[in-house]
């Protein structure tokens, strides 16, 4: 498009034109143009962050979805990584991988082009590690603790935790390890944020120099940027949160952070939230009231937040309606069906030898009576017999048969009725020989139901006041993300959140096995505002 037509453009269309733009170095590539290019660029920015708030708060995201496929090269499937969005890029390091072994490699994600990036780069690699912190500090990224499964320890050891302490400069290309003094006991699945030139760190799973196990700390610890010294930082005696590992923690303020759920062993998890006050010598705990209890998620722990404004976005498996109906079919197969379901919510049964249906509607059955295979033959035996036999078929399968109109068609003993009934006995017959033999043949297979997340929402603008409350909002309408997926990671970007890996697994069901690499991804997963027009 020549200048001159650019130039006469309103500041509207303008600005609608850099918005396709990825939010990253092509846009900010556009304020060098000129004075009214930076304008429009800053409004758009600022326009695009206000539309992802707004489509958050009205749950009315748009997902976009980024395969492997269509990226090269790509990243190894992983989960339990860690993950940091700066500038331009997202730096992805460590995690578990499909073998239950870690990776120590680093990883950037080029967020104006989509593109994955392997640096290579120089000095001392951390260790293999999983559940670690990595966190950005001016132009550098502070990676601490994590653990690791075998081989990269002695197979006696069933896991190592580690404290060591690197930090990568992102542009020199180097990694450094920090020695210090003081240092805080060998931990994993901590939360951390920075704070001026202040890393704090709270929880994860600790073993301190004197215990034989793991526990489960709720200690606070912080680190000097300057100086590279730890301090065990001291709070105020009353309540405090137990100890924990996976939860999420945000800044408020910077006197204030939130701790927001977590978990204190494989069957016990917390939905709590509390304020920590770092003003003054000694920090003090503040509980949070929660508020809407019916709209939290099932599972936090495992599923982290992202603060957005003052909201909380946690993603979590979209609740099913309760107006389903379950249909029958032969011996293996349930599902659900919602199609031509009563009124009344009764099961529908479905007839698999297609029998034409009576006149009477009472005759052919309330929809809801669960039948096996073998008395789908037995039923036209007892047609044809007695009434009182009929009688006793209606008691055994709850048939209604409190008037004689009910009973019309059994009482029919023309010949030719007879006859038809036979050919409907043998036809039926014939379809359930078939049923069987597909059901050996693996036809009818119980399918994996697959769940989706959905967007979840923490109402904490309520947090510091004098009475602390925070309030799950009740979703106006979920739509459908990636499937079920837990121990990925989600950051904000420009306008945007990045989700990235994890496992495509039920938490409420998670159990570890050795052969993952199906279950795991490696996909990236964008969650934006919808498109506007003008």
């Amino acid at each position: 498009m020549p200048n001159s037509v650019t130039e006469s453009l309103p500041d509207e269309v303008l600005e609608f034109i850099l918005s396709h733009l990825p939010p990253y170095k092509d846009l900010h590539d556009c304020m060098q143009v000129s004075k009214r290019w930076r304008r429009c660029v800053l409004n758009v920015v600022r326009t695009r962050q206000r539309n992802l708030y707004r489509a958050i708060i009205d749950f009315d995201v748009r997902w976009e979805r980024i395969t492997p496929a269509d990226m090269a090269p790509t990243i190894t499937k992983r989960y339990s990584h860690t993950a940091v969005v700066h500038d331009n890029s997202m730096f992805v390091f460590g995690g578990c991988t499909c073998a239950m072994t870690t990776f120590n490699d680093l990883w950037r994600l080029d967020l104006s082009k989509r593109q994955w990036i392997r640096p290579l780069a120089m000095g001392t690699y951390p260790s293999p590690k999983a559940c670690s912190s990595l966190i950005k500090h001016k132009d550098s990224l502070v990676l601490f603790g994590g653990w690791a499964y075998p081989p990269s320890y002695p197979l006696y050891q069933s896991w190592h935790l580690f404290n060591e302490l690197h930090v990568y400069d992102i542009v020199a290309n180097r990694w450094t390890c920090i020695s210090t003094v003081n240092t805080p006991p060998p931990v994993a699945g901590h939360s951390v944020s920075i704070l001026g030139d202040w890393m704090v760190i709270f929880g994860g799973l600790q073993k301190p120099s004197t215990a034989v196990h793991c526990e489960k700390s709720n200690d606070i610890w912080k680190l000097n940027l300057d100086t590279w010294t730890w301090h065990k930082q001291e709070v105020e005696t009353g309540p405090k949160p137990n100890g924990r590992f996976g939860q999420t923690q945000v800044i408020l303020d910077k006197d204030n952070l939130l701790i927001l759920g977590g978990s204190g062993g494989p069957t016990f998890h917390y939905y709590d939230a509390w304020i920590l006050n770092m003003s003054g010598n000694m920090w003090k705990w503040r509980k949070v009231e929660i508020v809407g209890k019916d709209n939290e998620p099932t599972n936090i722990w495992s599923n982290p937040g992202c603060k957005i404004g003052d909201k909380i976005v946690v993603l979590n498996r979209i609740r099913e309606a309760n107006n389903s109906s379950i249909a029958y079919y032969p011996k293996t197969t349930w599902c659900v069906n919602n199609q031509n379901v009563p009124d009344d919510g009764r099961l529908a049964r479905i007839d698999l030898a297609a029998r034409q249906p009576d006149k009477d509607d009472n005759v052919n059955g309330k929809r809801g009576i669960l039948r096996n295979r073998k008395r789908e033959a037995d039923d036209e035996d007892l047609i044809n017999s007695s009434n009182l036999a009929t009688r006793e078929n209606v008691k055994i399968h709850g048939l209604p048969s409190s008037s004689g109109l009910n009973m019309a068609a059994f009482n029919d003993t023309d010949n030719r009725r007879f006859h038809i009934s036979e050919t409907m006995r043998e036809k039926r017959l014939a379809n359930l020989l078939r049923v069987e033999e597909n059901s050996t043949k693996g036809t009818y297979k119980r399918e994996k139901k697959t769940h989706y997340l959905g967007v979840y929402l923490l109402d904490i603008s309520q947090v510091l006041n004098e009475n602390p409350v925070a309030t799950w909002l009740p979703p106006k309408h979920l739509s459908n993300g990636p499937e079920e997926t837990i121990l990925y990671t989600l950051v904000e970007g420009k306008s945007e959140l990045i989700m990235f890996g994890g496992i495509q697994k039920d938490a409420n069901s998670l159990s570890f096995s050795m052969n993952l690499s199906s279950q795991i991804s490696n996909s990236l997963h964008f969650i934006t505002a919808p498109n506007y027009v003008i």
